[in-house]
C-alpha cells in the first residue's frame, strides 16, 4: 500500500510541476510590421534607437543612421504608438552639414534629447558632438548645443541617458587621431559628460574606461533603480587588427565586456568590472561603428547585459544578470532557443526591462535559413530574471543579410550597430534594420518596427493553484492510505485472535 501511495504522490508532483509551468504564462501577439523611414528613396537606413515618452506613451521616436547615398542621420516621430511616422530634421549651425550617429532619450518630464555629430571633409571625420532638445515630443528641435569639439580630439559612438533628476549623461569614445578605417591615436578612452540645466551647458568629460584598457569602444549608459549611472563598454584587449585596420583573419583571442558605475552623478567612476571575459569574435569589424552590446536596468538594483559571440561555434545571444548594481554577475544564459551548434547566427541584441521585471531581448536571427543568410528579427522574453527565455518571431518576412553598405573588402554588408526595443508591462515596441525591399545591387535598407502586445494567459482555477491542488490531493491520498492501513491492521488483529482461539490448546499441550 505504501508503494502505491508513493507512486501517486510522485505522479501528483509531476502534474503540479506541469501546471505551475503553464499557469498564467504570458503570450506575445505580434503586430503588423511598418516601415519607419519615409517610403521611396533607395537609402541604407540602419542602427535604430527607439524611445517612448513617459508622459505621453503614444509618443515614440526613432533615431537611426543613414549610410547611403551619403552618410547622415534621421529622426522619426510617431504620436499614435508607432503606426504612422514623420521626419524631423536634425539642426546644425550654419556651415555644418551631415549629422550622423544620432541617439535619443526622454527625460522623466517628457523632454526629448537627441545627440549627434557632424561629419567634416571627405574623410567623414566627426568634428563636433551636439545635443538638441524638444519640448513637443520631437515635432521640433531647439538649436544644437556643443558638447565637445571642434576636433581634435574626435568624438565617436555617442550614447545618451537621462537620470531621475533629469540630468543628461552622454558617453562617447574620444579619439586623438584616425587613419582610413582605423584609430591610430592613443590613448582613446571612453569618457562621459553631463548637463544639469536641461542641455544648455555640459561638464568637462571624465574618463569612464580604466586607464590600463587601451583598446575600448561601444559604450552604452543606463540609469539603475538607485539612480546611479552605469556604463557598459567593450575591451578589445590586444585586437589591433581591427582597431588599426590591419590585414589578417578574425582576431583569435577572447575580448571582454566591462561595467563601470558612477554614484555621484557622473563625476567619478568605479574601476571596471568584467561582466564576461570570454567573448569570441566571428568576423572583422569597423572600429568606428562596432555592434554595440546592450545594458538595461530593472527593479531592485538588477542589471542585464546582452551580447552575441561565437563561443558555441556560431553566433549566439547571451544575457548575464547582476542583482547588486553591477559589481557581481551571474552565469550567462543563452537567449536564442534554436538547436545548439546548428550553424546559424543570432546577433546584435538589445535588452529592455518592463517596470514589472519582464526582460525582453530583441535580436537578429538566421535560424530559418540553413545557409545562414536570410535573417529575421526575434524577441526573447524572460519572466524569471533572465534565467530562461521564450522566443517569438517579430519580422513578418525574412530579409537578406548581404544587402547594405560595405566599407571595405574585409567587412560584410553592414546591417548597423544596434536594434531598438522599449518595454512596458503590456506592450513592447521593437525596431530593426530590414532589407526585404533591397537587393545587393541597390543596398537598400529600411527601419522596420512592430508592436508586441503582452497578455497573461489565465489558466483554469485548478491550474492557477497547482501546488495547493497537489497538496490537497496528496493529503486525501494519505488519509485514504491511513484509513486503509488501519482497516488492514484491524483485519489482521481479528485474524490473529481467531487463530489463537483455534490453536491454543494444542500449543499448551506441547508446552506441557
Amino acid at each position: 500500500m505504501l508503494a502505491v501511495i508513493a507512486g501517486v504522490l510522485a505522479g501528483l508532483a509531476v502534474i503540479a510541476g506541469v501546471l505551475a509551468a503553464t499557469a498564467d504564462r504570458a503570450t506575445a501577439k505580434i503586430g503588423q510590421n511598418v516601415f519607419v523611414n519615409p517610403d521611396g528613396p533607395i537609402d541604407a537606413n540602419n542602427s535604430p534607437t527607439i524611445a517612448r515618452n513617459p508622459r505621453q506613451p503614444r509618443n515614440v521616436v526613432v533615431a537611426h543612421r543613414v549610410d547611403l547615398p551619403g552618410f547622415s542621420a534621421s529622426l522619426q516621430v510617431s504620436y499614435d504608438g508607432g503606426r504612422a511616422w514623420q521626419t524631423t530634421a536634425l539642426p546644425l549651425p550654419a556651415g555644418k552639414d551631415r549629422p550622423f550617429a544620432a541617439d535619443v532619450a526622454f527625460a522623466p518630464d517628457g523632454t526629448l534629447y537627441v545627440s549627434y555629430v557632424n561629419l567634416q571633409g571627405p574623410g567623414n571625420r566627426p568634428d563636433n558632438l551636439w545635443v538638441a532638445r524638444s519640448d513637443d515630443g520631437g515635432r521640433s528641435l531647439s538649436g544644437p548645443v556643443l558638447v565637445a569639439g571642434p576636433a581634435p580630439p574626435l568624438q565617436f559612438q555617442a550614447r545618451i541617458a537621462v537620470d531621475r533628476q533629469s540630468v543628461l549623461h552622454i558617453t562617447y569614445l574620444r579619439v586623438s587621431d584616425v587613419a582610413p578605417y582605423a584609430v591610430v591615436g592613443y590613448p582613446s578612452p571612453i569618457v562621459s559628460s553631463h548637463s544639469s540645466d536641461g542641455g544648455k551647458t555640459f561638464s568637462e568629460p571624465v574618463e569612464v574606461s580604466d586607464p590600463g584598457r587601451m583598446l575600448v569602444g561601444a559604450a552604452s549608459p543606463t540609469i539603475d533603480s538607485d539612480g546611479n549611472l552605469v556604463v557598459l563598454y567593450e575591451d578589445f584587449k590586444k585586437d589591433n587588427r581591427d582597431y588599426r585596420n590591419l590585414e589578417g583573419p578574425v582576431y583569435e583571442d577572447p575580448v571582454a565586456l566591462v561595467v563601470s558605475v558612477s554614484k555621484d552623478g557622473g563625476r567619478t567612476f568605479s574601476k571596471g568590472v568584467e561582466v564576461d571575459s570570454d567573448l569570441i569574435l566571428t568576423k572583422r569589424f569597423l572600429v568606428f561603428l562596432p555592434e554595440f552590446p546592450s545594458i538595461a536596468a530593472g527593479p531592485d538594483r538588477s542589471l542585464y547585459v546582452a551580447w552575441a559571440d561565437g563561443r558555441n561555434g556560431d553566433l549566439d545571444v547571451f544575457v548575464r544578470r547582476s542583482g547588486d548594481g553591477g559589481f557581481t554577475w551571474g552565469a550567462p544564459s543563452r537567449v536564442n532557443t534554436d538547436r545548439l551548434h546548428d550553424g546559424t547566427d543570432q546577433y546584435m541584441p538589445r535588452a529592455s526591462v518592463a517596470p514589472g521585471g519582464r526582460v525582453a531581448v530583441l535580436f537578429l536571427d538566421r535560424r530559418r535559413d540553413p545557409s545562414n543568410v536570410l535573417t529575421d528579427a526575434y524577441l526573447g522574453l524572460s519572466e524569471d530574471g533572465g534565467a530562461t527565455f521564450d522566443n517569438v518571431r517579430v519580422s513578418s518576412d525574412s530579409f537578406d543579410s548581404r544587402v547594405g553598405f560595405t566599407a571595405n573588402s574585409k567587412l560584410e554588408a553592414d546591417l548597423g550597430s544596434r536594434v531598438g526595443v522599449t518595454s512596458g508591462d503590456h506592450e513592447i515596441l521593437a525596431a530593426w534594420t530590414d532589407t526585404r525591399l533591397g537587393t545587393e545591387d541597390t543596398a537598400r535598407q529600411d527601419i522596420a518596427a512592430a508592436k508586441i502586445t503582452i497578455s497573461e494567459k489565465k489558466a483554469p482555477a485548478f491550474a492557477r493553484g497547482p501546488v495547493v491542488v497537489a497538496l490537497g490531493l496528496a493529503a486525501a491520498v494519505c488519509l485514504l492510505g491511513w484509513w486503509a492501513s488501519g482497516r488492514e491492521r484491524m483485519a489482521s488483529t481479528a485474524t490473529a485472535g481467531a487463530s489463537d482461539d483455534d490453536d491454543g490448546p494444542d500449543a499448551r499441550s506441547e508446552d506441557s
